[in-house]
């Protein structure tokens, strides 16, 4: 079993198990290791382990969350990238949001009145204005800009460098492209790919990829994340 494999005297510091050992879980476990946020980081879920193992920190297949789920010092954050992906996991793990982290990069600026989810990323150089709302399991990455009332749902990644404008809103399960800009107001729907650099000067339907500048969108035929559609096609 996994907790038979820790230290027999667990302390009362806040672990954290972050879910996908990919360039987002590392990307997590180095700004814990930099700076003082309140985690310890315990190590990674990932079904490319087999078992559970630990030489600098611990590494487990993703079934083994169950040993944690009655530890009130261990907090989780899904660090994967595929929308549809996270939100499997996500269900898959059945936590209360109390047992999520919410992480904010110190060199992040989030105003007072923004609101944040929980197992929520921000990441360094990201600004979030006035009244910001992101949703939970959505991360924002490096130098992104979230202006006034943006809202951003769940299960979505905005990457780096993107620009919304005052009052846009992503739904749920999107992915935002690095260097993208999403224009005042506009509304990007659900399910959707926001390719990198494009400009979305008009609403975006659910079930689409917009490319381009300005950006065109072509409606998807099935509900499939639009994400894993482009990252597994051969």
């Amino acid at each position: 079993m996994v907790m038979s494999q820790l230290k027999n005297s667990v302390d009362s510091a806040k672990y954290l198990v972050v879910v996908g050992a990919g360039t987002q879980g590392q990307m997590i476990q180095n700004v814990i290791a930099q700076f003082d946020l309140g985690y310890e980081f315990w190590g990674y879920l990932d079904d490319k382990f087999q078992e559970i193992h630990k030489e600098e920190y611990y590494t487990a297949p993703i079934d083994a969350y169950k040993e944690f789920t009655d530890k009130e010092n261990f907090y989780f954050m899904i660090a994967i990238g595929d929308p549809d992906n996270k939100k499997e996991v996500k269900e898959l793990l059945d936590l209360p949001d109390e047992k999520y982290a919410t992480i904010v990069h110190p060199f992040a600026y989030v105003d007072p009145s923004a609101t944040l989810g929980v197992d929520v990323y921000i990441s360094a150089n990201a600004t979030l204005m006035h009244k910001v709302k992101i949703g939970n399991h959505s991360f924002v990455l490096a130098s992104a800009t979230m202006e006034y009332e943006t809202v951003i749902d769940e299960f979505v990644l905005v990457a780096a460098n993107t620009t919304m404008s005052g009052k846009a809103h992503v739904k749920s399960r999107v992915f935002v492209g690095a260097g993208s800009v999403i224009m005042q107001e506009r509304t990007v729907g659900e399910n959707t790919i926001v390719g990198a650099n494009a400009t979305v000067v008009h609403d975006v339907p659910d079930n689409s990829i917009a490319i381009g500048t300005p950006a065109r969108f072509k409606h998807k035929a099935d509900d499939k994340s639009a994400v894993h559609k482009v990252i597994h096609k051969k």
